[in-house]
């Protein structure tokens, strides 16, 4: 995963070193996606097998992350987002162990973030978000094992957790910007929390502005 990262953020840089155009992106409302490589912190732990024992699993951080949001700008540095976030399951390695029921925990979130941005370059800035997201974690029966019934039950928890996230951003165009972000859920629970790269793309419903050496 570490290489999948800084391949592009260097295939990020290199596209924005080679564009020719500088644009100027203005406050107003906006809507995106992203998507990219996850990873969780979630702990080895036991689920109850098909004789009613306990073996040992471990959870596989191989993942991924997909997210939709809208935002509004209120000028260069400051603005606001919230969104919905879909991570693929955290699957465990059962050693090749028949399990009750599949053996993973899922994680989805809606979030609200502050995002503070600071232009770093022409066409470029770098930001940061935090805030809150409400997780919503389900972990499989399996999981939480009750040796006196077939299998355990599953669980589902609501709860509030804290958002992060830094990353770059590049003006593609007075309405387009590409951006690249680190992002870090603390989600607690089965999962621990969940940390992934994302490319992203979002779309500015502004008017077009063009001033000194742009456009």
């Amino acid at each position: 995963m570490k290489k999948w990262i800084l391949k592009n953020i260097y295939l990020f840089a290199l596209f924005g070193a080679f564009t020719s155009s500088a644009y100027a992106v203005l406050p107003g409302f906006y809507m995106g996606a992203m998507f990219g490589p996850a990873t969780n912190s979630a702990s080895n732990t036991q689920a109850q097998t098909l004789v009613n024992t306990l073996t040992p699993v471990t959870p596989k951080s191989t993942q991924y992350g997909t997210s939709i949001y809208a935002g509004y700008k209120v000028n260069q540095y400051a603005g606001s987002e919230f969104g919905f976030t879909y991570y693929s399951g955290i699957n465990y390695d059962t050693k090749n162990v028949p399990t009750c029921s599949a053996p993973n925990t899922r994680v989805r979130d809606l979030h609200a973030l502050f995002k503070g941005s600071v232009p770093v370059g022409t066409g470029f800035e770098a930001f940061g978000k935090a805030g809150v997201a409400l997780v919503y974690q389900t972990t499989g029966g399996a999981l939480n094992p009750e040796l006196t019934k077939t299998c355990g039950q599953s669980v589902v928890t609501n709860k509030a957790a804290p958002s992060f996230a830094i990353g770059v951003g590049y003006d593609l165009s007075q309405n387009w910007v590409l951006d690249g972000s680190l992002n870090r859920l603390l989600t607690g629970g089965a999962a621990g929390s969940m940390t992934w790269f994302a490319l992203g793309i979002s779309y500015h419903f502004v008017s077009t502005y063009c001033g000194q050496f742009l456009c």
